[in-house]
């Protein structure tokens, strides 16, 4: 009978090899520009060159017309529209595969894990901002309450959306998250979309209150994970330990849960320190 001998080292390699970060797929920073795009008109606003670029038609100058990606609330470049539409443009092939990419709308900044697939999730610099879509490695599933993709988890579910039920429901791997489910009653042909949201951490919805519930671990103040610009106040009050959420005094500042200080943004500092691969 062959004996197996499992060394500190090959153990750590299993352990080491359990968890890992996702695949970038699509960067909210990347775009499919057009080939030959038109150049601004008299009269125009805005025109697109990509398939999420519109170009500001501010001056004579076309080549120095500013660009931008177009917001996640209206992810598409839509040339019969003339700028940014929810809709994809059908008459460009090459878009195809962009508008796949962007359904996914972002309601607060963190990872959110992908309603439809267990092997994906999406980073979200904020609200309505651009999201960057990553995949897990094969063999590999997200693991919500970790933030990475692990091997062998069995916990993900996907969303499955029906009209029976609250309105609002709880994300059922992870109680973090929850979503609704938006039908477009005009059309009943297409599949409805899909909004999720993060209390954040430390904190759980409830359905019985419709809200989220924050979990105090001793008497501060503490960041809001999801939101930026709001932090928790925890104390004492009849002998149990609550909060209050607050907002910084100006919508341009963060709360800073090192200082304990409402601050002057100085840019997401913790975008994708890790995911950097692309496919």
């Amino acid at each position: 009978m062959a004996l197996l001998f499992i060394t500190a080292t090959t153990a750590q390699n299993i352990a080491d090899d359990e968890f890992t970060s996702g695949v970038l797929r699509q960067a909210s920073t990347d775009d499919i520009l057009y080939p030959s795009p038109a150049a601004c008109g008299s009269g125009q606003l805005t025109i697109c060159v990509g398939c999420r670029t519109v170009k500001i038609c501010v001056g004579t100058d076309d080549t120095a017309n500013p660009t931008q990606i177009c917001p996640s609330s209206a992810p598409f470049c839509n040339i019969a529209e003339g700028g940014c539409s929810t809709i994809p443009d059908d008459t460009q092939d090459a878009c195809s595969e962009a508008s796949e990419n962007l359904k996914f709308r972002c309601t607060g900044k963190g990872k959110y894990p992908d309603p439809l697939s267990c092997e994906g999730y999406y980073y979200c610099s904020g609200v309505d901002r651009s999201d960057d879509a990553y995949r897990c490695p094969s063999g590999y599933t997200f693991n919500s309450k970790v933030q990475l993709c692990q091997r062998y988890y069995r916990g993900c579910q996907t969303v499955n959306c029906t009209t029976n039920g609250p309105i609002i429901k709880v994300y059922p791997p992870n109680s973090q998250y929850f979503y609704y489910c938006q039908y477009n009653f005009a059309d009943s042909t297409t599949d409805p979309s899909i909004v999720m949201f993060s209390c954040g951490d430390s904190a759980t919805f409830d359905t019985s209150a419709n809200k989220c519930i924050y979990k105090c671990r001793k008497e501060g103040l503490y960041a809001k994970s999801s939101n930026p610009n709001a932090y928790y106040q925890c104390y004492w009050y009849n002998g149990r330990l609550t909060y209050i959420e607050r907002s910084c005094p100006q919508s341009t500042q963060v709360f800073d849960d090192t200082k304990k200080l409402c601050l002057a943004h100085t840019g997401d500092s913790g975008k994708r320190h890790h995911e950097h691969k692309h496919y």
